[in-house]
């Protein structure tokens, strides 16, 4: 393993158990930042019967 990637998975680790120690409760708080709240609806007509999409079958 490269010295690189030795001290790449290191600092990988530490941030993941910095996050498991620390990320309950920081991710409770917003830090006076607020998700936008989007709604959003979609709507589909009917489909046509397929006779009038395949005239040929009637």
């Amino acid at each position: 393993m490269s010295r690189q990637l030795k001290l790449s998975a290191t600092l990988s680790v530490l941030a993941m158990a910095l996050f498991a120690a620390l990320g309950t409760q920081t991710a409770a708080q917003t830090g006076g930042f607020a998700a936008p709240r989007v709604e959003a609806k979609a709507a589909m007509p009917a489909l046509p019967a397929l006779g009038n999409l395949l005239p040929g079958l009637q």
